[in-house]
């Protein structure tokens, strides 16, 4: 359960919102060198945050300045990309109310599945919990026990889900 909320803020960190994040680009995939297989942003430059809607790249080879540019503008995630010397400024132009609509949208279907998982996680270790019963390893005492003690914990998940998709609805409606 607790994998399952880890990968949701993941997830999550890097839907888009008006706010430069450096979530936002380290994963788009750079051809650094030929032959090569390729590299994540974040593993051939360095990301920062400049003012609220500028993120600074500044590759530590510098040879591969022109090839972080163009693998920033062809991820066609609406960024302006624009290269000075050895740096790369991308500016995040604010959403529209449709794109901020669609990524709620997309935030609640992320949160929902997140919340399916951790049911369907619960399931199968009550059922591990009823099978030992039955075969007689625990007493129908620490059956029920155990099963409260997972619905706690599940209710306990279920609860930072939720408080995960709230705040992200948060900062995506901000302007």
């Amino acid at each position: 359960m607790k994998e399952a909320v880890a990968v949701l803020q993941d997830d999550l960190s890097s839907l888009r919102t008006s706010r430069a994040n450096p979530s936002l680009i380290e994963n788009i995939l750079v051809e650094a060198y030929e032959g090569a297989a390729s590299l994540k942003l974040k593993e051939v430059a360095t990301l920062a945050v400049e003012g609220a809607r500028t993120i600074l790249v500044e590759p530590w080879d510098k040879s591969l300045v022109g090839k972080v540019s163009k693998a920033l503008e062809k991820a066609n995630q609406g960024f302006n990309v624009a290269s000075e010397g050895g740096r790369i400024r991308v500016t995040i132009p604010p959403l529209s109310l449709e794109q901020r609509q669609e990524y709620i949208r997309l935030m609640r279907r992320k949160v929902e599945a997140t919340k399916v998982i951790i049911r369907h996680l619960r399931g199968e270790e009550r059922g591990r919990i009823l099978e030992a019963k039955e075969k007689g390893e625990i007493s129908e005492d620490e059956a029920f026990r155990q099963e409260k003690e997972l619905q706690d914990l599940t209710d306990k998940y279920i609860e930072q889900v939720d408080n995960l998709g709230k705040n992200k609805e948060k900062e995506l409606l901000a302007v």
